[in-house]
């Protein structure tokens, strides 16, 4: 059986206006995103700001993302919350509404207690439980936990968990997962700096942070290498790696917000307690871009 989830995916970011989200913006934002070979959308992840919102903000942003998306493009849900039960309700919630999968990150409140068997039987009893399936969601720079190999390797085979998105930036890693996993277990690379060996490797595709700013370019190199066109897929990671490893791996949420703006879509300031970047930032993620050939001009 082929993977169901295959591509580049933005991490879509979530713009406020006056401190409340413009559903208004998300939905151009979406509607300019589709002219792009984009595999689809996640919504409510890292970069989305999911932990500032609150659950009617979630669910309304849900409801405008399916609305707007065409049915050919797939809509992934961050759904994972620090209780079983928790995570289980909302992924059915969004579920209903018409999310193709939910992507469920590692509880880490109790990290100490967050072990390979605790962590396995909160993925089983997810998956036993939910009506979509899910993806296991390994970012260990925002939990603090380094998802165990044994969780991945004894959870791969459920016929509701589908895949991963491994955002530790562990080469080594991903490639044993993609070693053993089963023929339609999808693997997403998480790290935009990394998707063109990752795919080499085997991966299916990213969901990247890096798209929301990149799109064409992430999804250009997905294309290279599915295409076998190698040089020009690293000629084209090559030059976008230091926006990747600069804008999202410095200066995070705010950072990643003012690179959207600056490539004609609506990222806005971030909500508090994140801060915007200043103006010495700001002037540094333009030329990055510049820099990149991601902002064809100044």
């Amino acid at each position: 059986m082929a993977v169901l989830f295959s591509g580049v995916f933005p991490a879509l970011t979530t713009p406020y206006e006056d401190g409340k989200v413009s559903f208004y913006n998300f939905v151009r934002n979406l509607e300019r995103y589709d002219q792009y070979d984009l595999a689809g959308y996640v919504v409510l992840g890292s970069t989305g700001e999911t932990v500032l919102l609150d659950d009617t903000e979630r669910i309304s942003l849900v409801k405008a993302c399916r609305a707007t998306v065409p049915d050919n493009k797939k809509i992934i849900v961050g759904t994972g919350r620090e209780s079983t039960h928790a995570t289980i309700e909302f992924t059915n919630r969004v579920g209903d509404l018409g999310a193709d999968a939910g992507l469920v990150v590692t509880p880490c409140y109790y990290r100490g207690k967050m072990s390979a068997d605790i962590l396995t039987a909160f993925y089983t009893e997810v998956a036993d439980k939910v009506n979509i399936p899910i993806f296991i969601y390994n970012v260990p720079k925002f939990t603090g936990i380094q998802l165990p190999f044994e969780t991945v390797e004894q959870t791969m085979n459920h016929l509701n968990v589908i895949g991963i998105k491994d955002s530790s930036g562990n080469i080594g890693y991903l490639e044993e997962i993609v070693n053993i996993c089963p023929q339609d277990f999808s693997v997403f690379q998480g790290s935009g700096s990394v998707l063109y060996p990752s795919l080499l490797m085997g991966a299916h595709g990213g969901i990247l942070a890096l798209a929301d700013f990149a799109p064409g370019e992430t999804a250009a190199i997905y294309k290279a290498v599915k295409n076998n066109e190698l040089e020009e897929g690293k000629k084209i990671q090559i030059a976008i790696a230091a926006a990747n490893n600069r804008i999202v791996g410095s200066y995070s949420v705010p950072g990643i917000k003012y690179a959207v703006d600056l490539v004609g879509f609506c990222g806005g300031d971030p909500r508090p307690p994140l801060k915007p970047v200043n103006e010495e930032t700001k002037n540094d993620i333009k030329q990055i871009l510049l820099d990149a050939g991601i902002l064809k001009t100044g």
